[in-house]
């Protein structure tokens, strides 16, 4: 079977120590890909970087997940929309409304 996380926060630090291990069980699987959506601009590197260590297999997103939204929400955004017109991102996310 072929799958795809479409929601998978892999950058996250406490994935950094084994992250390899998490990818190859997800290979083992069946994960083809993982998608990886954007909490802020704190995690913007972490996320990047996994996308280029694994080309294909980890597609970054970019947006500000809702639960993160501060005081400085323009700023944020403004560096949304900066990334969103630097490259081509696999989807846009995180935005949507977390109950």
């Amino acid at each position: 079977m072929n799958l795809i996380d479409t929601h998978a926060h892999l950058y996250l630090e406490e994935f950094g120590p084994d992250i390899d291990d998490v990818i190859k069980r997800g290979d083992e699987a069946g994960v083809e890909q993982f998608f990886l959506p954007a909490i802020d601009s704190s995690e913007h590197a972490r996320m990047l970087a996994l996308e280029a260590a694994y080309p294909g297999k980890c597609l970054a997103m970019m947006g500000l997940h809702p639960c993160y939204v501060k005081e400085n929400m323009e700023e944020e955004l403004a560096l949304v929309e900066n990334w969103l017109a630097k490259r081509p991102f696999a989807a846009v996310g995180e935005i949507g409304l977390d109950f």
